[in-house]
């Protein structure tokens, strides 16, 4: 993606940057542009006997001091960057609209080890909300067996859902094309009587039957063994923006595979 604009969110007060880090890395391969967003990921507490208002500069003052640190370390390898410091109490809403105001082509935020009953809300209204791709990083760790996993699902006709199988098949080429990558592909099935015809699967997703991947179950369960059982690097996956119940299973699935996988997930919307 040459010459693309990555919007990189990034806790000032966190001791590492793996978002960052990744970005750097896609930024360079692509002689992109990284656009720093700080927020607070905790409101400023006062400390030593400082007022609350001293404990806001304070804080502004330490974080615009680490984005100016990473800044400076993407520009040192030729890279054009830019820092903005949210304002907000509550930044999760500021950075959908930063990515959107920064025209980013994709999103890259750390996405630390989780429970289902410790999310970060933040989380979720990126990858339900934002303008773009968002890329939940979970490690530092290079991508060692090069391996994309894009969850596909060919059992759904509706536009939605046939747009975003088209965009995930053309995401995982890409990365394959890009990052020397190797592309697979998962689709789950709920009726055993009923499975899908995996070498006509491998044709359209454009890959050797080996890498189509297909087995009954709940979609969550099925993308995160698969991705286990072929050590993918990164997993892909769509949401479609719906409201009510269906816009619940859907947004429940890609937290799922979020909280129980190692791998770094894209999402595309």
């Amino acid at each position: 993606m040459s010459g693309a604009r990555y919007l990189v969110i990034v806790d000032p007060a966190a001791t590492g940057h793996p978002a960052f880090e990744r970005a750097l890395l896609a930024a360079r391969d692509s002689r992109g542009h990284i656009h720093l967003f700080g927020f607070a990921s905790h409101p400023p507490l006062p400390a030593n006997g400082e007022s609350l208002s001293d404990a806001q500069e304070r804080f502004r003052s330490e974080a615009l001091a680490t984005l100016g640190e990473l800044a400076a370390h993407a520009e040192a390898q030729g890279i054009g960057v830019s820092v903005e410091l949210g304002t907000a109490a509550d930044a999760r809403q500021e950075m959908v609209q930063a990515a959107a105001r920064s025209r980013a082509d994709m999103v890259f935020k750390y996405s630390s080890e989780r429970t289902m009953s410790h999310r970060d809300p933040g989380d979720w209204l990126l990858m339900r909300l934002a303008p773009c791709p968002v890329l939940m990083v979970k490690n530092v760790r290079d991508w060692s067996s090069r391996r994309v996993l894009g969850a596909v699902n060919f059992g759904s006709h509706d536009l939605a859902h046939i747009k975003l199988n088209n965009q995930i098949v053309g995401e995982a080429q890409r990365f394959a094309h890009d990052f020397g990558s190797e592309a697979h592909f998962v689709n789950a099935y709920a009726d055993r009587n009923r499975a899908p015809d995996r070498a006509e699967l491998a044709r359209i997703c454009g890959v050797a039957p080996e890498r189509m991947h297909t087995a009954q179950g709940a979609a969550a369960s099925v993308i995160r063994d698969t991705a286990e059982s072929i050590g993918a690097d990164l997993i892909l996956i769509g949401t479609v923006a719906r409201s009510g119940l269906m816009g619940t299973v859907v947004g429940n699935t890609a937290e799922r595979i979020l909280d129980e996988t190692r791998s770094d997930v894209l999402v595309l919307n």
